[in-house]
């Protein structure tokens, strides 16, 4: 790849500016949010260094949109609107499919139970959103 500092300034760029993010969180957990999200991209641009442009462009991009849905994702959870059982069941599964674009089909994905486990979190109103964010990133960075 032909210059992968350039590239990783340009995508965190990108996920720094994500606006909705920071209208719909606290700075904390905005902040939070977007650490997971940069070092997330971090790691999916260093795997294909060694990729042409061409195919380099090809594996990095689907998995940085999945990793800005996710964000978005994730924060609007966090943000407490995903109020009812029914709608975390679809966010799960929504997530699962996008960490399985961001990390492989061959990783290593938290169960569904735990992360139902996380996500029904949001219930306990004394979880604040960053709080909620970093159970989830341990969780995500953690499965098993």
């Amino acid at each position: 790849m032909a210059d992968i500092n350039a590239r990783i300034q340009s995508m965190i760029e990108e996920l720094a500016g994500n606006e909705a993010l920071l209208e719909m969180l606290e700075t904390e957990a905005a902040t939070e949010m977007l650490n997971w999200g940069i070092a997330t991209a971090k790691t999916v641009v260093s795997k294909a260094m060694e990729l042409d442009d061409f195919a380099a462009e090809l594996a990095i991009l689907p998995r940085l949109k999945a990793i800005r849905q996710s964000m978005r994702s994730i924060g609007n959870w966090a943000a407490g609107k995903y109020a009812d059982p029914e709608s975390r069941l679809q966010l799960r599964e929504k997530l699962l499919g996008n960490f399985r674009l961001i990390f492989g089909d061959d990783s290593r994905l938290p169960s569904t139970e735990k992360m139902d486990e996380v996500l029904n979190e949001v219930d306990d109103q004394n979880n604040r959103p960053q709080q909620l964010i970093l159970k989830l990133r341990q969780l995500i960075e953690e499965p098993g």
